[in-house]
């Protein structure tokens, strides 16, 4: 009786672990425009020491592209692209599973136009993962080509690594001088 009952915790608590463990499927939204005034051209932009980071492609990677008709930020989308000044670089969306233990691939990132070097003008990653609440961890450079106000051309690239804590159904922005990121989650599951 004392084996029955002792298995019986076991299964138990190998049950309630692994439920802590099961992974919610979220449909991850993430719209990222430029802003291409030359005002902030002006400004120090230190070059960076590492390469853009890198991750899974949408296209195979194991997480699942979804369609524009998924899309929540539309609407935003179509403001950006109507606003003098600012460029929608990036807006896709993709379905992917996400645990508590924070060991989720990030997404690659390569958009915009191609720059001299061979890299385009948008590169990085993405990761999103869970703790309490849901985590957003960009790790991009934004590549401009510019001319400086003493006549010289430049390549300038700036970086956005900054994380958030973010919680699901609800629009989040992260801004920088020269791009910004909006990022809806919805849990699917």
């Amino acid at each position: 009786m004392k084996k029955l009952i002792s298995f019986c915790f076991v299964l138990l608590s190998l049950t309630l672990q692994s439920s802590a463990q099961a992974a919610t499927v979220y449909g991850i939204e993430v719209l990222i425009f430029s802003r291409d005034n030359a005002s902030s051209y002006s400004e120090y932009w230190p070059t960076p020491d590492k390469l853009p980071a890198s991750g899974i492609s949408l296209s195979g990677g194991g997480y699942n592209e979804r369609s524009s008709g998924s899309f929540m930020l539309k609407s935003t989308d179509k403001r950006i692209r109507n606003t003098s000044g600012l460029r929608v670089i990036y807006h896709k969306a993709w379905s992917q599973p996400v645990r508590k233990s924070r060991n989720s691939q990030p997404v690659a990132i390569q958009a915009g136009n191609m720059m001299a070097d061979g890299h385009y003008e948008l590169e990085g990653a993405i990761t999103v993962d869970r703790g309490h609440y849901l985590h957003f961890k960009p790790d991009l450079q934004l590549r401009r080509s510019v001319i400086l106000e003493d006549g010289f051309q430049k390549t300038i690239a700036a970086v956005l690594d900054e994380p958030r804590r973010m919680k699901s159904k609800e629009a989040h922005y992260i801004d920088h001088p020269l791009f910004g990121i909006l990022v809806y989650a919805t849990p699917l599951n």
